[in-house]
């Protein structure tokens, strides 16, 4: 035989079993558990979601889901096990803009980036509200951007910490009213919401979640506006903070998706993206998540979620260069 054509037969022979190769581990997967790494302690809200989705792909899946916490550096170490692991779909995450995006932008210690991880579903958002002390003499978002204007020392507000979502919310909303305020950071939501309702601080950031809609419930601070495209249905009548003056692209939320590693085979991509979606269709499923405080977001194909990913992480971006945001 000619010694080209037999070369070109063998390459053809070898291009082949790749193909083979890779469409039988693209069939088999997974054949064994898939681990989803949390990057916040069991019980917030990132582990929450995360076992409800992870519980509901394992019938598409056909194998369990096991979660696994790793806490640390404002969720950077959660993110850093799931894009060091091996990029073969076994590794997870449930992860939220707070340690994907915004932690490497305020903690000097955190060393993940944004573009570690890729998103291969989106699963929810929790609204966000911008509120005050009861006692705080303002009712409306209008009415406090008059009153910060003219307070006679800047207003103290709250968050999570130096570079968090909720402390860039807060200098943005300053930002827009063109008035100054003093961020005291905490080590979490609780402690700065308990200062909150305590009239230690004026007013703050917060996710619409369980003891934050207690205690606007209960009349312990008063929320002004919600940062969504429009009103939701748990407090129908707070406003959207767009609907103010200077507020008009003020639009966040925390959302929570599933990511992975970025050189993951499209194929194991694709087959986490329909077992996330297969399982939020389930109507128990989405009535649990929802009960939690997220609002089920619509399925996207993994091209509008890259688009997704990328603006978010340009908008924060752009956020924490806007206030001069120095890594701490």
């Amino acid at each position: 035989m000619n010694p080209l054509i037999k070369n070109l037969l063998a390459a053809c022979a070898c291009v082949g079993a790749v193909a083979l190769s890779s469409a039988a581990l693209a069939q088999s997967y997974p054949n064994k558990p898939v681990s989803m790494v949390v990057a916040f302690p069991a019980g917030g809200g990132s582990d929450v979601i995360g076992r409800l989705v992870g519980k509901s792909m394992q019938d598409t899946l056909g194998q369990p889901v096991i979660v696994e916490n790793v806490v640390g550096v404002g969720g950077s170490l959660g993110v850093l096990k799931a894009a060091n692991a091996a990029p073969d779909g076994y590794t997870i995450l449930a992860g939220s803009p707070l340690e994907l995006i915004y932690t490497p932008l305020g903690l000097a210690a955190a060393k993940n980036k944004p573009d570690d991880m890729r998103m291969a579903a989106l699963v929810g958002h929790t609204p966000i509200a911008i509120v005050v002390k009861k006692d705080l003499p303002v009712n409306t978002l209008e009415e406090f951007v008059l009153f910060a204007k003219k307070a006679d020392k800047p207003l103290s507000f709250g968050s999570t910490g130096i570079g968090s979502l909720y402390h860039l919310m807060a200098e943005k909303a300053l930002e827009n009213a063109g008035a100054k305020g003093l961020h005291a950071p905490y080590n979490g939501l609780a402690p700065y919401l308990k200062d909150l309702m305590g009239g230690v601080i004026d007013f703050a950031v917060v996710p619409l979640v369980g003891p934050v809609l207690g205690a606007i419930d209960g009349g312990q601070i008063k929320a002004l506006a919600v940062a969504s495209p429009q009103s939701i249905a748990r407090l129908p009548k707070l406003p959207p903070a767009r609907n103010t003056k200077g507020f008009e692209d003020y639009q966040f939320s925390i959302w929570i998706g599933i990511q992975v590693s970025p050189k993951t085979p499209e194929a194991q991509v694709a087959a986490i993206h329909k077992a996330v979606y297969a399982g939020l269709a389930n109507p128990e499923t989405r009535k649990t998540i929802e009960a939690a405080g997220s609002v089920i977001a619509e399925p996207m194909t993994l091209s509008q979620l890259d688009s997704f990913y990328k603006k978010e992480a340009a908008t924060g971006a752009a956020i924490a260069k806007s206030i001069n945001l120095q890594a701490q």
